[in-house]
């Protein structure tokens, strides 16, 4: 998948759908570990672009930062070196951007940006991802809300240093234990809100979720 940590070199040290059409950046199946530019053992992500480009909302938006500065560079070589980001994973996201924008206009959808509403973004990441959510227990641990499992936020991801109540996330790996990718916030109620048949509130006051009846789910 396209992540952070397939994107940075880590030093040693307007509405829902308006932002479905603008932010047409996928996190598209890549070859594990090859946006590496060199390996390095500390997962910090330090270096220029990563302290401009992070954001405490979570990976998603981290990434689309990143290519929008890209982009404004004209996708400059000296651009992505000088920056610690891999150039070539970059330029296969812009094409991967490219094919869905073409799809888009395929269908008649005219492309429109939301600005600089980032809650638009998160809600579409919702609504793709509103399977794998889960919620920040009190010792710091998240616990999915479909198996009920015990994971952590991978260092490799923005909110490893900002975890937030409430989170979706692309997919988990397991190292030394579970730990999700390409992971961004949420709120509960958007996740009842967009998945309806899929979730249903234990208790409105502490605004606990947990799946919704297998026959609930039945479309």
């Amino acid at each position: 998948m396209l992540s952070v940590p397939h994107v940075f070199l880590p030093d040693s040290l307007a509405d829902e759908k308006s932002a479905r059409r603008h932010y047409a950046v996928p996190a598209s199946p890549l070859p594990p570990r090859t946006k590496w530019t060199r390996r390095v053992p500390h997962p910090v992500l330090i270096g220029h672009a990563a302290s401009l480009s992070q954001v405490k909302e979570g990976d998603h938006l981290t990434l689309l930062n990143v290519h929008n500065a890209f982009e404004a560079a004209r996708r400059a070589p000296q651009w992505s070196q000088a920056r610690h980001v891999n150039h070539k994973a970059m330029r296969r996201a812009c094409d991967l951007r490219k094919q869905l924008v073409n799809y888009i206009t395929k269908l008649g959808i005219p492309l429109a940006s939301c600005g600089r509403d980032s809650k638009a973004l998160h809600r579409c990441l919702t609504s793709a991802f509103f399977a794998n959510a889960a919620k920040l227990e009190p010792d710091g641990a998240y616990r999915t809300i479909r198996g009920g499992e015990k994971v952590g936020v991978h260092p490799f991801s923005v909110l490893h240093q900002h975890p937030t109540p409430w989170v979706v996330f692309n997919e988990m790996v397991v190292t030394t234990k579970p730990y999700l990718l390409g992971v961004s916030f949420t709120e509960p109620e958007w996740l009842t809100e967009v998945a309806p048949h899929f979730y249903t509130f234990k208790d409105t006051t502490e605004a606990d979720l947990r799946p919704a009846a297998k026959s609930q789910r039945t479309r």
